[in-house]
């Protein structure tokens, strides 16, 4: 089997949602604009199996797109695509001499290659990984807010949809978000988990340890991303010094950066995704190496529907994490007619169908189509 085409659509993407509608301070101007654009990528094959992925389009998709077509599709094109190690490889080695691509460009073409040979498998991606499971509880992750009850509000619609874990995205200033994060676990009593995501660099590091002493007094599961992930000497000073566990490596995102946050304790649960951590194989390597040192890793959410998916498989065939994640209120849905979501007992759980199993929103893809590349 032989990989004859990479088809890349840009398509506008019509209701982002709220998620990275935020401010970075109480009162700002959002910072950080909602996603956009997708990159739809297919790989086609001479064998009539074709593989999905979809590409980051927080600032719109030519970027991205132009990425892949100039720096990986000439690596791939006639290539095998059950060798997917030897690929993604290659990959990395064509960014390195000259590349230099944005992170997120690779993962869409690796999951399309999962995608293609679990379905010459006839078995579902996570079978085809080797699950471990065939269900995951997943949390409700809260876009950027501004007051505490809005955030305390949030949080209990989503205990009533079913989840029982929730995650803050706070506004980012150390006195407001313990407020916040208090009156999210005052409103949801003490059986809901509890975590906080001030998304890097909200703090420096005397907040980050006044945040994470009242988050542990608040009986919270973790505490993300307190400070840049380029702080490795602040972080290790806070897994050292706090009780609650650091979550951490979300945004130094390659599969390499990993063993800086292991190997000296700066991290007590990392991050890695299909989208940000090189696809799939980048997401398995993170996941294993984490296990070698006795350590979770949790996926982050892509915010892309397709990719979110291919989130799910992987935390299916790995045993050191606990949780989906899944942004709420919103969802990412956008190209897909069978988003994740969860069931009444706030479990997520696979499509059956060989591969992902996605069903692709063809109609809204094309009908929203800005550019082929």
């Amino acid at each position: 089997m032989k990989i004859t085409d990479i088809e890349l659509i840009i398509s506008r993407v019509d209701d982002p949602g709220a998620l990275d509608e935020a401010p970075a301070k109480p009162g700002e101007a959002s910072s950080v604009p909602p996603v956009s654009e997708i990159v739809v990528v297919t790989v086609k094959t001479d064998a009539g199996i074709d593989g999905h992925g979809f590409g980051w389009g927080v600032k719109g998709g030519a970027r991205v797109a132009h990425a892949i077509a100039e720096v990986y599709r000439p690596e791939l094109l006639g290539e095998d695509p059950l060798d997917r190690e030897r690929l993604w490889q290659k990959a990395h080695k064509a960014d390195r001499f000259g590349g230099l691509t944005p992170f997120v460009a690779y993962g869409p073409l690796d999951v399309a290659l999962w995608d293609i040979g679990a379905k010459q498998a006839g078995i579902p991606l996570y079978k085809y990984m080797g699950a471990y499971r065939n269900e995951i509880l997943a949390y409700a992750s809260s876009p950027f807010l501004e007051t505490p009850q809005q955030y305390a509000d949030l949080a209990l619609s989503a205990q009533r949809a079913g989840y029982t874990a929730f995650k803050l995205h706070p506004p980012g200033e150390a006195k407001l978000d313990i407020e916040c994060c208090r009156a999210v676990r005052e409103a949801v009593g003490p059986d809901m988990e509890l975590m906080s995501d001030p998304v890097g660099g909200a703090y420096d590091h005397e907040d980050a340890l006044r945040v994470g002493r009242a988050l542990e007094k608040l009986d919270y599961l973790w505490l993300e991303e307190p400070l840049y992930d380029h702080d490795i000497h602040g972080l290790e000073m806070l897994s050292r010094t706090l009780d609650i566990p650091i979550c951490a490596g979300e945004w130094n995102s390659d599969f390499f950066s990993k063993l800086n946050f292991l190997k000296g304790g700066a991290a007590d649960i990392i991050r890695a995704d299909v989208s940000w951590t090189g696809g799939i194989t980048g997401t398995l390597k993170s996941a294993h190496l984490a296990e070698a040192f006795g350590v979770n890793c949790e996926p982050h959410m892509t915010v892309l529907s397709l990719m979110d998916l291919a989130n799910l498989h992987v935390a299916l065939a790995i045993k050191n994490c606990r949780y989906l994640e899944i942004p709420y209120p919103d969802g990412a849905k956008y190209g897909l007619k069978n988003p994740v979501d969860i069931d009444s007992n706030g479990l997520v759980h696979p499509p059956e169908a060989p591969g992902l199993g996605a069903d692709i929103d063809w109609d809204a893809i094309y009908a929203n189509e800005v550019e082929r590349v």
